[in-house]
């Protein structure tokens, strides 16, 4: 039971995760004080970290790769170089064609070029495959879509993003008590945030964590529109990220689960889909580095 609702709790938190607890015990159907309860719990044992994320567009990161490395002998050194990288936001080691799988946020083309030459530098490094994100369809892990209207940011934006990056649940209250502000004040200024897309609070599951929770990452192939896999992805429980990219695949996806059982359905039922022609996935083995936090310039909108 607590597995089933630690899932669904998990799913709330990546799409809210500053939702109260009766919101959640309202979401997952379950009584507030088992919610409350195992939220604490996977929060303490660090199976589920809470953190606000700010839009890629509002930091001037604006070009997004996924990087597939292949080393030859033990990976140490690369994934120190992968994860020592600011441009790096998520460091895997994967089963498969390659040992590594890094996603690489710079603000332009030449960086991100730049980025990969120096990853193709290191010793151990045999061969570095780099798809382009062109649209970010689903991800739990940042804002949804465009920054909506001309967002300004001012210091005490800064510093509100700042304590949510450390503490995603962190009160309005102590908020108010950080900035120097009322807590409605406090209230406001995150919820503009919030609403304008500058800024995402969601569940991070920490894969190193012991949680046993696997995770898949997919390159898909797809035959004319792909609008219905996207659909059906959007749809699906368990869809962490989708991504529109260009190279070798058309759709780049994570998917997360309590089981692989999970995983292997919903791959199949992904294979079933006409507009599928190919389908190539790859289990996370162990999760080096997830951070999506990015300190905002004095000189950002």
């Amino acid at each position: 039971m607590s597995d089933d609702l630690d899932a669904k709790l998990i799913a709330a938190l990546q799409q809210d995760g500053r939702a109260s607890y009766s919101e959640l015990a309202a979401r997952v159907g379950a009584p507030r004080t088992a919610v409350s309860a195992r939220v604490q719990a996977l929060l303490d044992s660090g199976t589920v970290e809470i953190a606000a994320v700010a839009h890629p567009q509002l930091l001037g990161l604006t070009s997004l790769a996924h990087v597939s490395v292949a080393v030859s002998g033990p990976a140490d050194d690369v994934v120190d170089a992968l994860c020592a990288t600011d441009a790096s936001v998520f460091v895997s080691a994967v089963s498969g064609a390659y040992d590594l799988v890094a996603e690489l946020r710079v603000s332009s083309d030449r960086e991100l070029y730049e980025a990969l030459a120096h990853l193709r530098a290191q010793p151990r490094v045999r061969a570095v495959n780099t798809l382009l994100y062109t649209d970010i369809v689903t991800s739990v892990f940042m804002p949804q879509g465009p920054l909506r209207g001309d967002v300004h940011v001012n210091d005490t934006d800064r510093r509100l993003i700042e304590l949510l990056e450390r503490d995603g649940r962190m009160s309005f209250v102590e908020l108010a008590r950080r900035v120097g502000m009322s807590p409605s004040a406090a209230r406001a200024r995150v919820s503009r945030l919030l609403t304008n897309r500058a800024l995402h609070v969601a569940a991070v599951v920490r894969r190193g964590s012991g949680s046993g929770r696997p995770a898949l990452g997919a390159g898909l192939n797809l035959g004319g529109d792909d609008e219905r896999v996207t659909g059906f992805l959007a749809a699906l429980p368990g869809v962490e990220f989708v991504a529109r990219t260009v190279g070798r695949y058309d759709l780049v996806v994570t998917l997360g689960a309590r089981s692989t059982t999970r995983l292997h359905r919903i791959t199949e039922q992904l294979k079933a889909l006409d507009a599928v022609r190919g389908l190539t996935t790859w289990a996370h083995l162990e999760v080096f580095k997830e951070h999506y936090a990015r300190g905002i310039a004095r000189t950002s909108m």
